[in-house]
């Protein structure tokens, strides 16, 4: 029988794809669309903000680059030794030549303030000849223009384009006339440094014109060969405002970018009555336009990345949920076929999980009931590899030294063939230093063969620290009694890795051998970095701990003295940061002779 009004089939896939569709994606766009207008509108003031900003940080910096020459026109204009300098009269060159030599107080200015070009100090005095700065005034000079205004103005500022009669180069001058008791001294001219000029413009967002007296330009950005005729074609626009402050907006049908904004900063300069200078900022409006298109442009794509990263993940999780599925329907199969190695877990933390880990646990409770019966099979057979394996590495420890002590004695032989004594004796010192280390699995050493052994070790730090390091052993044992091998080496490196060698300057090692109340007592000394307070109260106390810890050396030496001797013998550790450190091995002198065990 059919079933009547039947449901079309929809997954769950389908059904969470067409919730996030309605829920997330439509009003996300209807929210953009009514942002993005206002977004628009708050771009565009932020760009206009930005470029006043930026005109208004240009006026700022400049008039502080004119403030700093005007201070400087200000004390040559009081300095008294340079009156006296150009009103005398010399009777020779060599004269002048001595009181140009002097006076350096144009050379300082030009040293310590970078905004100055050159200082010309124009003077009416023939028995001077030209230098640095001082120049008498001559005919050509009398007749520019420039000379004869600044010299009419009694002692006014004057900012003017000047081409120098030195250089040959035009520059902003600050023209002022000098006067002692209402007389005449001479005409300074300072040039501006148009280098600082052009870096103070580098920075700007637009193009950017300072301008001098009814809008003569005199620097620009971007730099152009003909400032004027590139100024010239802004003309238009300036005429058709006001030249007020702040920002206009005008539209030309003869620029092919139409609609222009001009900002327009008045520049304030101290102590100057008739200069007018501007900051004046072109910025066509397209180009604020395009900026602020650009940006939203990148929001859409943002929003776009989002949207899809989002719909990825979601098809992600679908795929991992039917997955999670398919796996435990995988297992259950397994299960159902006498396979019981499945996977302990799956992904997630929920119902379906539940479910998949109590199967886990049942197929590997009947795992287990089977597997009891070949266990023993299983051990035996792993002895037997470890057997062999242990065979092998006896096998190679007993070839292994003999290859590597060939070895080394080739290279000595090498190296007294080629006269090479020093890399002869260094072969010499390892090799034994390596016998010896070699043949330390047995029980028990003389006393006297590891200090033998600390010497060779000690001469190899010794060749690789030179002059940096000294050592002294001193043995005041009566006896030479058979102790554990490798027990001072150990504790001697230790000095040399975590106190002598993070040391600033020469260290010491002493290792001092004495007997006391019938113990053997082994000091070793150095004047390393010492160990802190804190860290000394770890390492002791890793000491007593009966597992591993991250000193192993004097951990390995401090535990094999304890299970062979006792609790009474052992390491003991003093120390001070950046004092030095003392490590004091005592062991028992009548368990150490020879022919004990």
């Amino acid at each position: 029988m059919k079933r009547l009004n039947s449901r079309p089939y929809i997954s769950i896939k389908q059904k969470l794809l067409g919730s996030y569709l309605v829920i997330l994606i439509i009003p996300i766009l209807l929210v953009g669309i009514y942002l993005t207008s206002s977004i628009r509108t708050n771009l565009i003031d932020n760009k206009m903000a930005e470029i006043e900003n930026n005109n208004e940080r240009i006026r700022t910096d400049y008039t502080t680059i004119l403030s700093s020459v005007i201070r400087v026109s200000d004390w040559i204009y009081q300095d008294e030794e340079l009156v006296d300098l150009v009103q005398t009269v010399y009777e020779s060159p060599f004269e002048v030549y001595q009181a140009y030599n002097g006076y350096r107080m144009f050379e300082d200015y030009l040293r310590y303030y970078d905004e100055i070009q050159h200082i010309r100090f124009y003077v009416e005095n023939p028995s001077l000849t030209s230098t640095t700065g001082i120049y008498p005034v001559n005919e050509d000079i009398a007749n520019k223009e420039w000379y004869q205004r600044g010299r009419s103005r009694s002692g006014q500022i004057l900012w003017m384009q000047i081409e120098d009669p030195v250089t040959g180069k035009t520059h902003l001058n600050l023209v002022r006339a000098v006067y002692q008791d209402y007389q005449f001294v001479g005409l300074l001219a300072i040039a501006v440094n148009d280098q600082m000029i052009r870096n103070l413009l580098a920075d700007s967002a637009s193009s950017v014109f300072i301008t001098l007296d009814s809008q003569t330009p005199i620097f620009s950005y971007p730099e152009t060969p003909d400032i004027v005729q590139a100024y010239s074609g802004y003309v238009p626009l300036l005429n058709s405002v006001e030249s007020a402050e702040g920002n206009h907006s005008v539209q030309n049908t003869d620029f092919p970018q139409g609609e222009f904004t001009l900002n327009i900063r008045n520049v304030q300069v101290p102590k100057t009555l008739d200069a007018q200078m501007q900051v004046i900022g072109v910025v066509p409006t397209d180009s604020i336009l395009r900026d602020v298109n650009k940006d939203l442009r990148l929001a859409y794509w943002i929003v776009i990345g989002v949207l899809v990263i989002s719909i990825l993940m979601l098809i992600i999780f679908i795929r991992t949920f039917n997955s999670r599925i398919i796996r435990l329907k995988e297992a259950m199969n397994m299960v159902s076929n006498g396979q019981f190695s499945i996977p302990p877990t799956i992904n997630g933390n929920d119902e379906l999980s539940d479910v998949y880990n109590q199967l886990a646990v049942t197929a590997k409770s009947i795992e287990e009931l089977i597997q009891i019966n070949y266990e023993h099979v299983v051990r035996e057979k792993n002895w037997q590899l470890q057997i062999k394996d242990a065979q092998y590495k006896m096998l190679a420890s007993q070839i292994n030294p003999h290859f590597l002590y060939n070895t080394l004695e080739m290279i000595r032989m090498k190296a007294l063939k080629n006269k090479d004594r020093e890399v002869a004796e260094i072969v010499t010192i390892l090799s034994k230093l390596m016998r010896k280390a070699l043949e330390s699995k047995q029980g028990s050493t003389k006393l006297s063969e590891e200090l033998e052994f600390i010497k060779t070790y000690l001469k190899i730090q010794k060749l690789r620290f030179g002059d940096q390091i000294e050592y002294t052993i001193v043995n005041d044992a009566e006896q030479d009694p058979l102790i554990m091998p490798l027990i001072i080496q150990p504790i001697v490196e230790n000095s040399f890795i975590h106190g002598i060698e993070p040391k600033v300057g020469k260290g010491m090692i002493k290792i001092r051998v004495h007997e006391s109340h019938q113990q053997l007592i082994i000091t070793i000394i150095d004047n390393g970095v010492g160990i802190s307070e804190q860290t000394l109260e770890r390492i002791r106390s890793s000491l007593e701990a009966d597992h591993d810890t991250d000193h192993i050396g004097i951990a390995n030496v401090h535990q094999r003295i304890l299970y062979r001797y006792g609790p009474p013998y052992g390491l003991k550790i003093d120390s001070q940061a950046g004092k030095g450190t003392i490590v004091t091995i005592s062991i028992p002198i009548n368990q150490n002779k020879e022919g004990d065990q």
